[in-house]
């Protein structure tokens, strides 16, 4: 109708004016948005949320607008959810999280996203070991049959105007604090998900940089997931460089593989971030479920046993993948360099946005078998010659070109 689109132009005008939006101007916002509302508009509201941000009140409005202009999911019972807030490349817990809460007994269907900031999402990652576009009655299928998935929203439908919403703000890899929790709550609120942990990162290249600042966010996500009726825990940590070895899709499907594989040579700082969260959200279950058990133990004990590897198995092949396949299965892009230190001295400090623009350059995200292995961490000690990098993509060009801009994109500062 004529009569919403002006109103949603109206309340657009009305946000970057610092005015509060009413639950009908939302709709109208999140219903145009979805109708084609020209990315003129999108680009000014998504500007409007960096202004003057929105009230607990507006975001109530817009998280439930966005849920209301879309397709849902209906899960019954427990239904369990994971979702990290980083902006870290190389840092892929999603999967083993989901294979040990699944091994667990638990829902926990994961729709994830595609590269937005980093060399890949995790929805690419999935997509170097299986499907990971579905409609939404495949995707409940193969919950009612494994218990757990890991897909793509881009088919769902699923809260569609933050898809419009992420595409406009692509190009400058930003987006507000308030604009994040509308998008992670309005998802989850579409999957019925009600047993939610968040992974909030802390650190100098991390989305949220400051305690503070995520303590703040903390506080209006709890108070929001309060009124939408789920049960929220809140993980504040710190990172200041990737937990994995791999930086892109396929590197860091061979890091899941490994870590579920328990490979000796897995990532055990991986491991172990993997291991606390999903024992957290294990927790969370089992009060919500009333029964006594201890959520560590129980993620331990199904990682160490090859419960966890054997329930992702059985994920990859509902998605149509091939569900004996190894890690060392993954191939990589045929181009290689290696990458030595040109002297001795400590790790100091990793630039994770140098590492980034670098894998991009390199192919990533677009090309999945790009990307770079770091071979060296924060505090360790390296000799003049040594290994720091292995870069891969899959033209000439391309390497060479990442090869003549590490001088200016140093990922390790060595002293």
């Amino acid at each position: 109708m004529e009569e919403q689109k002006i109103l949603a132009i109206e309340a657009i005008k009305k946000k970057l004016l610092g005015k509060k939006i009413t639950y009908n101007e939302a709709y109208a916002i999140m219903d145009e948005f979805t109708k084609g509302l020209d990315d003129i508009f999108v680009a000014y509201f998504a500007a409007s949320s960096f202004r003057n941000g929105f009230s607990t009140e507006e975001l109530y409005y817009l998280v439930k607008a966005m849920v209301e202009t879309g397709d849902k999911l209906d899960f019954k019972g427990i239904v369990a959810d994971k979702h990290s807030i980083g902006g870290m490349p190389g840092t892929r817990t999603t999967p083993i999280i989901v294979a040990i809460v699944a091994a667990a007994g638990y829902q926990i269907p994961k729709v994830s996203s595609r590269a937005i900031t980093t060399p890949a999402g995790t929805a690419d990652v999935m997509q170097v070991l299986c499907e990971v576009d579905f409609e939404i009655e495949e995707i409940k299928k193969i919950v009612n049959k494994v218990g757990g998935c890991v897909v793509w929203n881009g088919k769902l439908n699923i809260a569609p105007a933050d898809d419009i919403i992420i595409r406009v703000e692509e190009p400058l890899s930003f987006e507000s604090f308030d604009k994040i929790i509308v998008s992670i709550l309005a998802k989850k609120i579409a999957m019925s998900s009600n047993q939610l942990l968040l992974d909030l990162p802390v650190g100098p290249t991390m989305k949220i940089k400051y305690v503070e600042d995520a303590l703040k966010f903390k506080r209006k996500f709890s108070l929001l997931c309060h009124k939408f009726d789920i049960n929220i825990k809140v993980d504040i940590n710190h990172q200041a460089e990737p937990l994995g070895e791999g930086i892109g899709a396929a590197l860091e499907a061979r890091d899941v593989l490994k870590v579920l594989q328990q490979q000796p040579d897995r990532s055990l700082r991986l491991e172990a971030k993997s291991i606390k969260l999903a024992s957290r959200l294990l927790d969370m279950c089992f009060k919500a479920d009333k029964k006594q058990a201890d959520g560590l133990k129980v993620a331990e004990y199904l990682l160490r046993s090859g419960k966890a590897m054997a329930k992702f198995r059985e994920i990859i092949k509902c998605q149509r993948g091939d569900p004996d396949v190894n890690w060392y299965d993954i191939k990589l892009a045929s181009h290689k360099m290696e990458i030595k230190a040109t002297n001795s001295g400590v790790v100091r400090a990793v630039n994770n946005y140098h590492i980034s623009a670098l894998a991009k350059i390199l192919g990533a995200p677009s090309e999945l078998k790009a990307g770079i292995i770091l071979h060296q961490k924060l505090d360790e000690k390296v000799s003049k010659n040594d290994i720091l990098m292995e870069l891969y993509a899959q033209s000439a060009a391309k390497l060479k070109e990442a090869q003549s801009s590490i001088k200016n994109l140093l990922v390790y500062d060595i002293r």
